[in-house]
């Protein structure tokens, strides 16, 4: 048994024989992997920027497909912080996500607001950055325009 994880943040990742192989995102915003057990039986180049996710890959679910936070999703992806996918954009820094996360919560009711966005975004210790936000007391930057985004 094998799969093929094709991304958008350069070389597909091949798995066989049930290998693992876990992906973590870096403070650089750049994925790496871990495996175990893993030797390289097939080196391929990296595939050009024609690769993409297939539309709409990342359903939502739950309160985060529902009306008020469709509404919520288009403004963010009109203002350049997620793509269609509901992903973050490159260019969307981790404290902005954070922040886009815990406004995004609040108006929602969402509870486990940190491990909500995680998962749906891949990444982890937004609340580390939240944290850190605390100590420094500085918004991110564009935070003004991430409130309008979710004013009523």
């Amino acid at each position: 048994m094998g799969f093929n994880i094709k991304n958008n943040y350069g070389t597909n990742i091949d798995n066989h024989d049930g290998g693992i192989i876990n992906l973590r995102m870096g403070r650089d915003g750049r994925w790496a992997a871990d495996a175990e057990e893993a030797e390289i039986v097939e080196e391929v180049e990296a595939a050009g920027d024609d690769v993409s996710l297939p539309e709409n890959e990342e359903k939502l679910t739950g309160v985060l497909a529902s009306d008020e936070a469709m509404r919520y999703w288009k403004l963010l992806q009109e203002a350049g912080f997620v793509d269609e996918c509901y992903q973050l954009k490159p260019e969307t820094t981790r404290k902005q996500a954070m922040y886009i996360a815990e406004v995004f919560a609040e108006r929602l009711g969402i509870g486990s607001k940190w491990k909500t966005f995680e998962r749906l975004w891949g990444i982890s210790n937004l609340a580390q950055e939240k944290w850190d936000f605390q100590q420094t007391g500085t918004l991110p930057s564009r935070s003004k325009e991430i409130d309008r985004i979710f004013e009523d």
